[in-house]
């Protein structure tokens, strides 16, 4: 064990995943598939109001990361219910920031350790190469906070979005704004697609083929430009900030920030995409991480993924 209490609670995440799942070092630990597409960010007025952040204030290109949550780098799209989407802010000055989200409301635990024992409940089951669903059940009985996400995650067992282009995707975590006038409040992100969301049966999304969420995406954007709304939800007093499993309530004001306008497919999707890093917690000034714990271990284990994927693909 190291000093670092944080640096080892990183290694525990990853370790869960290896254990549970078959992974390939020389990926990410989870989210192991993905595509990356150009894309320009250009903020609302509202933005500019809220936050002091550089890529609130002027329009900056982008890095758009399409992903299934598996960790297996060869999933294919059908068996996917949990999708991701990252996007790393290219500032002016080189600095970078960026938003990770899944197409979940909400987030299955609110303590880091609780991972490492939902990780195992949702271990696929040798028949069927399926989580048991009684064994997450179970899970969910002893932690009911999780609840929520295992009922939302259910509900793709039966269907799964028609496009990565079609679907709405969260951050899940609180984070603190700070405008230039110093005053501060804390939002959650939404990326709203433009095209609206669409979700077909399973057995449909079979037939398709196990690319066709890739095909889809590419086929779409060469034929032009698709565009998500960036949304934040605003707190009201009393709103926690330290717990993704709990939605803030539905009348809480939502400000449209900005338009993401996803041009096309980055032509190198070895060093434009998987040499990338799409970290959460780097913000800028003008954002700052809110107390959310389960958002601060996220780090350590990126670190950790992060290391030992490079230095697989160096080794290789």
């Amino acid at each position: 064990m190291s000093q670092d209490p944080a640096r080892d609670l990183g290694h525990r995440l990853v370790a869960v995943i290896d254990e549970v799942q078959d992974t390939d070092p020389a990926y990410r630990a989870a989210h192991a598939r993905g595509l990356c597409c150009d894309a320009i960010f250009t903020p609302t007025p509202e933005a500019a109001a809220l936050s002091r952040a550089a890529h609130l204030q002027a329009a900056v290109p982008a890095v758009v990361r399409f992903s299934n949550a598996s960790p297996r780098p060869d999933a294919p799209d059908p068996g996917q219910g949990v999708a991701g989407m990252a996007v790393k802010f290219l500032l002016s000055d080189g600095r970078e920031t960026d938003i990770v989200a899944v197409n979940l409301p909400v987030f299955f635990v609110r303590k880091p350790e609780h991972f490492i024992d939902l990780t195992r409940a949702s271990r696929p089951d040798p028949g069927t190469g399926r989580p048991s669903p009684a064994r997450v059940l179970r899970y969910g009985l002893r932690h009911p906070e999780a609840l929520r996400a295992i009922v939302h995650a259910a509900r793709h067992q039966r269907s799964v979005m028609a496009s990565r282009l079609e679907t709405r995707y969260f951050a899940l975590h609180a984070f603190r704004w700070t405008a230039a006038g110093g005053a501060r409040i804390f939002v959650r992100y939404e990326l709203e697609p433009e095209a609206g969301e669409r979700e077909i049966p399973r057995a449909e999304a079979r037939a398709r083929g196990r690319d066709f969420l890739e095909k889809d995406l590419t086929e779409r954007l060469a034929r032009g430009p698709a565009g998500f709304r960036l949304i934040v939800q605003l707190a009201e007093p009393g709103d926690r900030t330290d717990d993704p499993t709990r939605p803030w309530p539905r009348s809480r004001r939502r400000v449209n920030v900005g338009r993401l306008e996803i041009t096309g497919m980055t032509a190198d999707q070895d060093s434009g995409c998987e040499h990338r890093v799409f970290d959460p917690t780097r913000v800028v000034d003008g954002i700052d991480l809110s107390d959310d714990p389960v958002l601060s271990a996220r780090r350590d284990a990126y670190s950790v993924s992060i290391e030992r994927r490079f230095a697989e693909r160096e080794r290789r």
